[in-house]
């Protein structure tokens, strides 16, 4: 009976430990050491091998990108730069952009993007155009609707959300919920929270228009502000809110003169 106790024991805690619980692990690192030592393209075989692969949730490339994996995102660019790896998506629609761990997997999945390919099989006349593609999957929603950008303010990442909105990043997108990267960026500046209001500063700046979306709640940022008493967001949104409006009533009659002069 004791014998038959301590069995047990010792079959639970090997089950448990990481060595036998872990395959898929050890499937990613065999993988990644067979990506790394390849000095040129990789093998077709390897191909499908990536494309396949799957832990849990993520690919090859997710779980790169979650893991701020930035010399296997790099390897992936040199040795396999074929479109369908870079637009893979994990169940709940999210790609490598919304996982970026920090800045610099963000800058690598970046540069990556400029190298690719369209797959070995595509019709001829397809035309590839990466700039296009990365804008694409920058401002794809999760089933939620959330883009990458929206994923790295939530996650308070405010380097990583700049340098998207400096490649093509849309900030009037909005989420199922109806927020904006600007409304979840207005929650963040209710304390003292320096970073929170450059980058707040910095998205008005890039996209004005910004100031008069609604969220689903009917609320603008502006309104958003006031009802959380983010003071400081608060002044600087009504600040760029009459800046738009002074400059839409201006425009609007410029057109209306050249209208009554033709």
């Amino acid at each position: 009976m004791k014998l038959t106790k301590i069995l047990f024991v010792l079959t639970t805690v090997c089950l448990l430990s990481p060595a036998f619980a872990a395959p898929q692990g050890a499937a990613l690192a065999g993988l990644r050491t067979e990506l790394m030592q390849l000095k040129g393209r990789a093998p077709s075989a390897v191909v499908r091998r990536v494309l396949s692969y799957r832990e849990g949730e993520e690919t090859l490339l997710l779980s790169a990108s979650r893991r701020g994996d930035v010399a296997l995102i790099e390897k992936l660019a040199q040795t396999l730069p074929d479109s369908r790896v870079f637009q893979q998506k994990d169940s709940f629609k999210r790609n490598a952009f919304h996982w970026a761990a920090d800045y610099n997997t963000a800058l690598a999945l970046m540069k990556t993007y400029s190298r690719l390919r369209l797959h070995e099989g595509a019709p001829q006349e397809d035309v590839f155009d990466s700039r296009a593609f990365r804008t694409a999957l920058m401002n794809a929603g999760d089933l939620r609707g959330e883009t990458p950008l929206m994923y790295q303010v939530k996650a308070r990442r405010y380097e990583v959300a700049f340098l998207y909105l400096t490649k093509n990043a849309d900030l009037c997108r909005k989420a199922v919920s109806g927020e904006t990267a600007v409304h979840l960026l207005v929650r963040q500046c209710t304390g003292h929270s320096p970073e929170a209001l450059t980058l707040l500063t910095r998205f008005l700046h890039g996209e004005p228009y910004v100031v008069f979306l609604r969220d689903g709640a009917g609320r603008t940022p502006l309104e958003l502000a006031q009802e959380l008493r983010a003071r400081l967001a608060y002044e600087k949104i009504k600040e760029v809110q009459q800046q738009e409006s002074e400059s839409r009533t201006r425009n609007l009659r410029i057109l209306l003169r050249n209208f009554l002069n033709s």
